[in-house]
C-alpha cells in the first residue's frame, strides 16, 4: 500500500451512516447486533469504533469493544469498503491495530464458522485471511444470537501470546460487561474443542 491512511474515532452520527450504509452490506443479518445496542455500547465507554480514511473518504472500518480495565481488545466488526479492496489493505490495517490498542495483550476475534453460515465461501475466505495474518485458531466455538462462530487470537507485539482458555474467559469478561446477566445467559454460549459447553 502506498497510500498514507488516517485512523480516527468515528462520531455516534458517522458510526450510524456506517451501520445503514456499509454494515448492513457487508455481514449477513444474523450476525449483526442491533444498531441500538452498539451506539449504547460506545456511549457507555464499552466500545469504539475506528475509521480509517483516504483523505476525506471512508476506506475501512473496525468496531472494536474494550470495556474499561480489558486487557484485551475484540475485534467486533471490520470491513474495508469493496473499492479498497483486494489491495493489501485489510492485512495492514491487522498489523496496525495493536498500536491504536494501546495496552491490549490481543485482539480477540470471532470469525463465522464456515459449516454452519450463510454464505461457506465468504466465511471460508475470512478464516484464512485471518489466519495469513497471524491470528490463531483457538479451537473453541462460540453460539452468539443466531450464529456461530470460531475464537481466534492475534498476539499483541512484546505480549506472551494467550492461551486458548485464557482467551475464552476475557471474551467472555467482554460480555458480561456490555450486555445483562439475561441477554448473557440466553445469547451467549462457548463450546470447547470437543464439542461439550464450555462454562
Amino acid at each position: 500500500m502506498n497510500k498514507t491512511f488516517t485512523w480516527r474515532l468515528l462520531t455516534p452520527g458517522e458510526l450510524t451512516d456506517v451501520y445503514l450504509q456499509e454494515m448492513r452490506r457487508d455481514f449477513p443479518a444474523g450476525e449483526l447486533k442491533p444498531l441500538s445496542m452498539i451506539l449504547t455500547s460506545e456511549a457507555e465507554g464499552l466500545a469504539h469504533t475506528w475509521g480509517v480514511f483516504d483523505g476525506e473518504t471512508l476506506a475501512a472500518y473496525l468496531l472494536m469493544v474494550r470495556p474499561a480495565g480489558s486487557r484485551v481488545s475484540q475485534l467486533d466488526y471490520f470491513a474495508v469498503l469493496p473499492e479498497y479492496r483486494a489491495a493489501g489493505l485489510g492485512a495492514q490495517l491487522l498489523a496496525d491495530l495493536p498500536q491504536h490498542e494501546r495496552g491490549a495483550q490481543a485482539i480477540l476475534i470471532e470469525a463465522e464458522c464456515p459449516d454452519k453460515a450463510e454464505d461457506e465461501a465468504m466465511a471460508v475466505r475470512r478464516l484464512g485471511f485471518y489466519s495469513r495474518c497471524g491470528a490463531r485458531d483457538t479451537g473453541f466455538t462460540e453460539h452468539l444470537f443466531d450464529a456461530w462462530f470460531r475464537i481466534l487470537v492475534l498476539d499483541c507485539p512484546g505480549c506472551a501470546p494467550l492461551a486458548p482458555e485464557t482467551a475464552v474467559e476475557a471474551l467472555t469478561d467482554c460480555y458480561r460487561r456490555t450486555i445483562s446477566e439475561t441477554e448473557w445467559q440466553k445469547y451467549v454460549q462457548f463450546y470447547c474443542p470437543d464439542g461439550t459447553k464450555y462454562c
